[in-house]
């Protein structure tokens, strides 16, 4: 016995969908959205909600921060990013919300260090589970280790050594997180000192 098809629901188009969006934001209600593209509420909601973590996901920025400064309150910012060589103003700016908000913004040297240190514990834990994977394939069709409980205990230490890095890529990252919230601190107490 052949059911029916059930019909299909309309598809937007991802013109359609940004159009949605954009007539949400102009405040236009949700249920005449849905009549005027054919569809449900319950699609609309899918549409806003998607864009809205599509954003999220792609930090998508778009607020905008305003601030007036005197002429010695600018110059004594211009030099404190010259000084770490941040090449713009919004970008001195925004690593600055960024640390104010206790989010960690590695340098590029520490992003280097760390996507090296990444490589070596990923090539490290690559050869864990190869080790492992054939010890499981041995136990699993009964043969014996061609080594001893030697070789098992330089396994073990091997694990212990990747956690111990791991422990330390931590610290590292606990200690710049800290150095960058004491210089935030400082520079933000530095400005606060000035005149409104």
């Amino acid at each position: 016995m052949v059911r029916p098809r059930a019909p299909r629901h309309k598809r937007l188009t991802q013109n359609q969908r940004f159009a949605i969006v954009r007539k949400r934001a102009e405040g236009v209600p949700i249920e005449d959205l849905a009549r005027e593209f054919g569809v449900t509420p319950r699609s609309i909601f899918y549409t806003l909600k998607a864009d809205q973590s599509r954003k999220l996901d792609a930090r998508v920025r778009s607020e905008l921060v305003n601030v007036r400064l005197t002429p010695k309150e600018l110059a004594s910012f211009d030099t404190v990013l010259t000084r770490h060589d941040i090449t713009s103003r919004a970008e001195g700016l925004r690593r600055l919300i960024h640390a104010s908000n206790d989010l960690f913004v590695p340098d590029d040297e520490l992003a280097n260090q760390m996507q090296g240190l990444s490589a070596s514990l990923n090539r490290t834990g690559n050869n864990i589970n190869q080790i492992a994977q054939r010890l499981n394939e041995a136990k699993r069709q009964g043969k014996t280790p061609p080594y001893g409980n030697s070789a098992h205990g330089q396994v073990r230490a091997l694990a212990g050594l990747i956690f111990d890095i791991a422990d330390q890529v931590q610290d590292m990252a606990q200690r710049r997180r800290s150095a960058l919230s004491g210089e935030v601190a400082r520079v933000l107490g530095g400005f606060a000192d000035g005149p409104e």
